[in-house]
């Protein structure tokens, strides 16, 4: 076979181009610290690339939404530990005034019962985030309200007139407005069913005022000074039951004060539990946090692999490229007309 000069110099011109080109990749991929910018320079790497972006945003989100359900349950758990201080003051007081021999004292229990049973429903309608925390879905308006008749009312139903019934509030056969708890994407596999959330597959991030502070009304049982034992029908809820305590130091029924006072301390162990019910949810979701965050180190760790470079290990090649473009251009000098040489440089 016959080579020719032109053939020798299209053969190193090839030659020089493909070297020229690889040192000029690698120098882009020191520059960007990428080492592809466009899907078509690497099909394979660049689709598992959006595949690890994808599952890496997704997470991104999922760690908002448990960090979003965390500051709820805090602000919520902060405001029913103020109630619970509360309605252990009251508790402590009644005592006082049931063992106290001045009638006119009992006046003053009263004003301050009075005080103190508003200063509940202003925790009730604590805020986050322009949500009312403890009204269930309602975020326009206070879900608790004491009306002209002096009542508690939640979501526009009196609280004395609601009960529960397979997990939902009802007054009568109807369900109480907004009183539905609110799920939460926190990675669980959401789904819907039959148009409700499957709560196995979701983080409910409500609390429920009404089962923090109780309805509906129920049967009491009391002594009385001349032994004989009385029954009355008394609310459940903390606000109305204090409100009922107040109405008997005016009154001067001391004996159904103490049946009421046993009636709180009930509604206060059932304050507590939900308040513990709480701290268990945050406990998991700071647990859940952790895994999420370690799933986002892998994550990263991944795409980094697949998308950048080793700084170190580029710069070798970096200079592979340049002494490989720089002997092509040596042997050039030895196998091509010196013209042509000169014009290469």
């Amino acid at each position: 076979m016959r080579i020719t000069n032109n053939y020798m110099t299209r053969n190193y011109l090839g030659n020089l181009n493909s070297s020229l080109e690889l040192y000029n990749e690698s120098g882009n991929r020191l520059n960007t610290g990428r080492k592809f910018s466009k899907m078509s320079e690497n099909v394979s790497d660049g689709t598992r690339a959006l595949t690890i972006r994808t599952q890496n945003y997704k997470n991104e989100q999922i760690q908002e939404n448990v960090k979003k359900a965390g500051e709820t349950l805090s602000v919520a758990e902060s405001n029913l530990m103020s109630i619970k201080d509360i309605v252990d003051h009251i508790h402590a007081t009644t005592v006082e005034a049931l063992n106290t021999t001045n009638a006119s004292a009992a006046d003053i229990y009263a004003t301050e019962f009075d005080a103190v049973k508003n200063q509940i429903v202003e925790f009730a309608n604590c805020k986050y985030n322009n949500s009312f925390i403890l009204g269930g879905t309602n975020n326009a308006t206070a879900p608790f309200v004491i009306k002209e008749d002096g009542d508690l009312y939640f979501n526009g139903v009196n609280v004395n007139d609601i009960q529960k019934t397979e997990g939902k509030f009802i007054v009568g056969n109807t369900e109480v407005p907004y009183s539905n708890s609110v799920f939460l994407d926190i990675g669980l596999g959401m789904s819907v069913k039959n148009g409700e959330v499957d709560q196995r597959t979701a983080f409910n991030m409500s609390v429920s005022g009404l089962d923090c502070l109780g309805y509906g009304t129920s049967e009491i049982e009391y002594s009385c000074v001349d032994g004989s034992v009385k029954k009355a029908e008394a609310p459940n809820n903390i606000y109305e039951i204090i409100d009922e305590m107040s109405k008997c130091l005016k009154e001067r029924d001391f004996d159904k004060l103490s049946g009421l006072n046993d009636k709180l301390k009930s509604s206060f162990e059932n304050l507590v539990t939900e308040i513990s019910d709480i701290g268990i949810r945050t406990n998991y979701l700071e647990r859940h946090t952790s895994r999420l965050e370690d799933e986002e180190y892998v994550l990263t760790d991944i795409q980094n692999e697949i998308e950048y470079i080793k700084e170190t290990d580029e710069l070798v090649n970096n200079k592979s490229m340049e002494y490989s473009w720089l002997l092509t251009l040596q042997y050039g000098s030895k196998v091509l007309p010196k013209s042509l040489m000169d014009y290469v440089q």
